[in-house]
Order: structure tokens, then C-alpha cells, then sequence
């Protein structure tokens, strides 16, 4: 009873965690989400003073859009980012990578979906699950988003 109370009084649900810490090594962790798609990260700040005011964290695509188009009178976006769950060799958990572009494109049935491009590759949200690319409508890719990708850089021995 004590233990509801509390949790009721200080804002706590009961559920089942979506994450799990793990460890390969003897000081090594990472933090993994289990089962999930990736999802999109705004940083919203003031256009003027450029304090971040507001963080959006969704995989819901029209939100994003809609956050994109118009974050609000006297808000600018600082970062946009995906998050998702990466196996790298030197990093296994949870990635993140700054968006370089965000598209809305249509399939030739009609369907709707949202491509995200990251330095880590393209992530695609809603549509059919699998894909191909001649399913994908010519000339149906609309931009939302572009930012400037950093300079690549390539070493050789």
C-alpha cells in the first residue's frame, strides 16, 4: 500500500523497462534498447540567445515534420539527431547520429514513408516493410530537412 501511495504521490508508473545495461568487458557498459525501432531527436532553442528551451523525442514522423516546418515562435532547431540500436565492433547499445537529410517519398500504391540519412546510413520509417527500389515512385521524394555534412576525411597507410 505504502509502496503505490509513493509511487502514485511522486509521479511513478510501474512498467517493464525497454533498455538493459550489459558489459563485455570489466569496465565496459553499454546501454541497450531492446526490441525498438530508431527514433528521431530535436533540440529546440531560442533563436535569439540559443539556449536549448525544448527536446522532442519521437518516431512518430509527422511530429518531426511538423517540428521541423514550424518549432514555434521564436524557437530554432539546434540538432537533429537518430538515435537507434547499433552492434558496431567498438560501440554495441544504443547509437546516435546527426540527421544530414530527411525526406517524405511515396510508394507507386500510394503508400507513405519518411527516410532519415545519417553518416551510419538511411533509416526509414512507415511504408511497407520490405521495399524494393523500384517499388518507390519516381520523383515523389520531397526534402524536409538538410543540414551540412561534415568534411570526410580518409587515411591511408
Amino acid at each position: 500500500m505504502f509502496e503505490a501511495e509513493r509511487s502514485r504521490t511522486m509521479g511513478f508508473q510501474k512498467g517493464n523497462a525497454d533498455f538493459a545495461f550489459s558489459s563485455d568487458a570489466p569496465g565496459r557498459w553499454s546501454l541497450t534498447k531492446k526490441g525498438s525501432e530508431p527514433w528521431m531527436h530535436i533540440t529546440l532553442a531560442c533563436s535569439t540567445e540559443k539556449t536549448v528551451v525544448s527536446t522532442v523525442s519521437t518516431n512518430d514522423p509527422k511530429l518531426v515534420k511538423r517540428t521541423l516546418v514550424s518549432p514555434g515562435d521564436g524557437l530554432c532547431v539546434r540538432s537533429f539527431q537518430a538515435v537507434f540500436s547499433c552492434d558496431f565492433h567498438d560501440n554495441v547499445g544504443i547509437g546516435v547520429a546527426d540527421v544530414f537529410k530527411f525526406t517524405e517519398e511515396r510508394t507507386k500504391s500510394g503508400e507513405l514513408f519518411h527516410r532519415l540519412y545519417t553518416k551510419f546510413g538511411a533509416f526509414r520509417f512507415g511504408g511497407p516493410i520490405e521495399l524494393k527500389a523500384n517499388q518507390v515512385a519516381f520523383g515523389s521524394d520531397v526534402v524536409i530537412y538538410t543540414a551540412p555534412q561534415p568534411i570526410q576525411r580518409y587515411f591511408g597507410n
